[in-house]
């Protein structure tokens, strides 16, 4: 796995921490939590959200969808992962992928970062896979959950 893979799906930096909230004032991290597709077939996303805010007061939430697979071959495909956040669309071109450890794991395909967000917060993702895996075509990986923030 890339080193910016691990980054992803570990323990928020410094930089990112400062990004969760918009990058002003020391933030401190106030929530987070994940939730995953369910394809019927080892390759799945998982979906992880940090929430922050900022010795300002200001809250923010970022997001990180990566894939669950134990092999796995993708290319980098632009708009391919997409996050809604409470209505509001988001779209990212995902990061390649080219893992072929055998063992299960999540590599990140892409990176959210949502400013001026409170409360209850509803979080829907997509990634356009559009290949096979395992012998099963597969078009769409969706994810649906909450954060509080």
């Amino acid at each position: 796995m890339s080193e910016k893979n691990k980054k992803g799906m570990a323990a928020l930096d410094d930089d990112a921490l400062q990004s969760v909230a918009g990058g002003v004032g020391d933030v401190m991290v106030t929530g987070s939590g994940s939730f995953m597709s369910n394809t019927g077939t080892s390759l799945n996303i998982v979906v992880n959200w940090y929430a922050g805010v900022d010795s300002y007061g200001n809250h923010g939430l970022m997001v990180v969808v990566g894939a669950t697979s134990g092999n796995l071959m993708a290319g980098s495909i632009a708009n391919s992962v997409e996050l809604s956040v409470n209505g509001m669309m988001y779209a990212s071109t995902n990061n390649a992928v080219n893992y072929m450890g055998g063992a299960m794991t999540t590599n990140t395909l892409a990176t959210f970062t949502i400013p001026n967000v409170y409360g209850m917060v509803s979080i829907n993702a997509v990634w356009h896979f559009n290949g096979t895996y395992g012998g099963v075509p597969i078009g769409s990986i969706y994810a649906s959950g909450t954060a509080s923030v």
